[in-house]
């Protein structure tokens, strides 16, 4: 079992973490069920408890109407009896001496006597006699006394009754000679307190229609599912609904005793039936549930799928993007967040194309560069061992201007021919181009002027070797006639960089000049030189193509060129 619920949570797991669609799927139904399932449950609970309230407020109407039908035909019935009883039992008021009259005068109390029963009659009076102990009775409808006194109650619990007691309880209208003899009655029967005469030991009998009573009775077993069971004084069953069906101790019961006639009303109603309006929506709350599931997943289903395709085509098309294939693109199809992020992808691979393009075409410059650098070298060697031989002789000869030329176009070359380090400190640039002045200063005299203005904070920090030599190159070669002029080099820290300032006041340059000058297939009339642009293109090589050089000049004034580069030490 344990095993089993391990496999069972791995394969979760897995469906989980391995398919986008699954987890869409789950959210959507996660989404759609759990307000779906609180709200209908929360909606079940409300709702049974209303529909159970109302069922129960109406099945205690139906019970109360019951009660009182039975209690007001019992006292309607009750202050009757007790009236005639009442009048019965005066002697002054009674006239009645023999049971069948005689004389006119007799048949006329006869008569009269009738007409006072009748006038207690209601609406649903059936009828009022007054039966003698012979049999003879006093009433205006013809009953068939020997019928009457066949009935059950009759032979057994009437023949018992002292004075002061009474019987109540129904019975068939079968004793009568006419109308329905099936018709259902409700009987009062008291013994009359008189003593004299034909009255002594006589019996009054009320009865009553009860269809009306019995309908309310018919109405609580067959739309309620209701066992009722009466019981009178004696705690005798006079009434039971027929196939009830067992009591249970889930029943919803209803009682309710007459104090004043001793009766009692038992009504029963079986558990679901009385659940039985909640069951129902229950049920088709759990249907509800059930659809809203198939519905919902239907359609998860539905709109996860092609959702799911276009985040798989995304994904393998990263794939082949991350092998290689810089040709692949999306097709974009809608403007959504899948769109966006597709055409962000064909965006992003573009960028990576021109990129990569952008370096390669960056490493070729940088090696046409460097194979511009090697096609300017000399042999170091022989080079500096020549120019040794040159100095030597002039020295002995007592030349010191070209002895202290070569010196210094040496320590020129020697720095410029030193491949070790491509980056050096300004401190050490600076120091090759006072080298490269001396040289120029012997070659045209103390004819220009030199001003130097760096802090003292950016000597320490690097700059690509042999920067600053082809700008001065450029100064004596094409902005000063024969040396004159005046050069100042500023060097100033910002934050984030360094920024370097040489101007001139020579001849100037107009913009084409400035054009071929940072121009890679510009050359100088003898087709040599690093030139302005090597520095240019070196400055962005090492640092970025936000750094390297610009030049700004008016003809006939000045020539200013501006450099920029990080910070590093």
């Amino acid at each position: 079992m344990k095993q089993t619920f391990k496999k069972f949570a791995a394969r979760i797991k897995f469906l989980f973490s391995s398919s986008i669609r699954t987890k869409m799927v789950l959210f959507f139904l996660m989404v759609a069920l759990i307000p779906l399932v609180l709200f209908g449950f929360l909606s079940y609970e409300k709702s049974s408890n209303i529909v159970n309230k109302q069922y129960n407020d109406y099945e205690q109407f139906a019970v109360s109407q019951l009660d009182k039908q039975i209690e007001n035909t019992f006292e309607q019935m009750y202050v009757v009896s007790k009236d005639i009883n009442h009048y019965l039992s005066d002697p002054t008021l009674i006239i009645l001496k023999e049971e069948i009259p005689r004389t006119y005068k007799g048949f006329i109390e006869n008569k009269n006597f009738e007409r006072f029963l009748e006038a207690h009659k209601t609406f649903n009076t059936k009828g009022i006699y007054l039966i003698t102990n012979t049999g003879y009775y006093y009433g205006n409808d013809r009953v068939d006394i020997h019928k009457l006194f066949q009935k059950p109650f009759w032979r057994g619990e009437i023949n018992s009754l002292k004075e002061g007691d009474l019987w109540i309880g129904f019975y068939r209208s079968d004793h009568y000679y006419t109308g329905n003899k099936d018709e259902k009655l409700m009987g009062l029967v008291l013994p009359v307190e008189s003593q004299f005469g034909v009255l002594k030991g006589s019996k009054l009998l009320i009865e009553t229609n009860a269809e009306e009573l019995f309908s309310y009775i018919n109405f609580l077993e067959k739309n309620l599912h209701a066992s009722i069971t009466l019981k009178n004084g004696k705690h005798q069953v006079v009434y039971k609904t027929k196939n009830a069906p067992d009591d249970l101790a889930t029943d919803i019961v209803w009682n309710n005793h007459f104090d004043a006639y001793g009766w009692d009303i038992n009504v029963r109603i079986p558990q679901k039936y009385y659940y039985q309006s909640s069951n129902v929506i229950y049920q088709y709350t759990l249907f509800a549930i059930l659809f809203s599931i198939i519905l919902a997943s239907f359609l998860a289903v539905v709109f996860s799928v092609p959702l799911a395709k276009r985040i798989k085509n995304l994904k393998s098309s990263m794939e082949r993007v991350s092998k290689g294939n810089l040709n692949t693109q999306i097709a974009v199809t809608s403007k959504d967040e899948l769109g966006i992020l597709a055409q962000s992808f064909n965006d992003m691979v573009n960028q990576i194309k021109e990129l990569i393009d952008q370096i390669s075409q960056t490493e070729r410059l940088k090696r046409q560069a460097e194979l511009r650098a090697f096609h300017y070298q000399i042999n170091p060697h022989l080079l500096f061992n020549t120019l040794n031989s040159i100095q030597w002789k002039a020295r002995l000869l007592g030349a010191k201007e070209v002895q202290e030329m070569i010196y210094h176009l040496t320590e020129v070359l020697q720095e410029n021919l030193n491949f070790a380090d491509e980056l050096i400190p300004l401190r050490k640039e600076l120091q090759t181009i006072k080298h490269y002045l001396k040289v120029q200063e012997v070659r045209y005299g103390h004819t220009f002027e030199y001003i130097e203005r760096i802090q003292s904070e950016c000597l320490d920090y690097l700059i690509p070797r042999m920067t600053l030599q082809p700008l001065f190159e450029n100064i004596f070669f094409h902005a000063f006639e024969d040396g004159q002029g005046r050069i100042e080099l500023v060097v100033t820290a910002e934050p984030e960089y360094l920024e370097l300032t040489l101007a001139d006041d020579g001849k100037g340059m107009n913009d084409e000049t400035i054009k071929k000058l940072l121009d890679p297939n510009y050359l100088d009339e003898k087709g040599k030189g690093i030139g302005v642009y090597n520095v240019d293109q070196r400055v962005k090589l090492h640092f970025g193509t936000k750094y390297g050089l610009s030049i700004e000049s008016i003809v006939g004034m000045k020539t200013i060129f501006r450099m920029r580069w990080p910070k590093r030490r």
